[in-house]
């Protein structure tokens, strides 16, 4: 379980960064740790755990410099998101647009209201969607903690 949330997370990351499909990227990422824990071993390993640690506090606290300090503060990220659940289809094929026309596809863009979600906010709790989330995790959290051999090497 913990494997393929894992796997499909990062799958889904490379989906929304790159737009390759998240299916060859579920396929592409585990030959990428093969090869480098092949060629180096647990050395390999452990480096690539630190190496990723660093690069993944570099950008969260550029990110978070970025947006919520120098340029939007959460007041306005708020209004932000609140202001996106009210545009209608027309505005969202307006907003995603170029000079070929709309590139607008609905719940492929954070534009409009989101279905499962209370009055279609992005600013709930109350969502399917994100129930459905929370008791996958807390399954596969429990599974990594209880099960997990690799997190007790790691956390000793």
């Amino acid at each position: 379980i913990v494997t393929s949330m894992l796997l499909l997370g990062g799958a889904a990351t490379v989906e929304a960064l790159t737009g390759m499909d998240y299916r060859l990227a579920s396929f592409l990422i585990p030959w990428g740790v093969i090869l480098y824990t092949a060629s180096g071993g647990l050395q390999a390993t452990f480096l690539a755990s630190y190496i990723h640690t660093v690069i993944i506090y570099a950008v969260l606290i550029t990110m978070i410099f970025l947006v919520y300090i120098k340029f939007y503060s959460s007041d306005q990220i708020y209004d932000f998101l609140d202001q996106t659940v009210s545009f209608t289809t027309e505005e969202c094929e307006a907003i995603f647009s170029d000079d070929s026309g709309t590139f607008f596809e609905a719940g492929k863009y954070a534009c409009g209201p989101v279905s499962g979600n209370e009055k279609g906010s992005y600013l709930t709790m109350i969502s399917g969607d994100g129930l459905m989330f929370g008791i996958i995790n807390i399954v596969g959290n429990f599974g990594t903690v209880f099960v997990d051999q690799s997190y007790w090497q790691s956390a000793i």
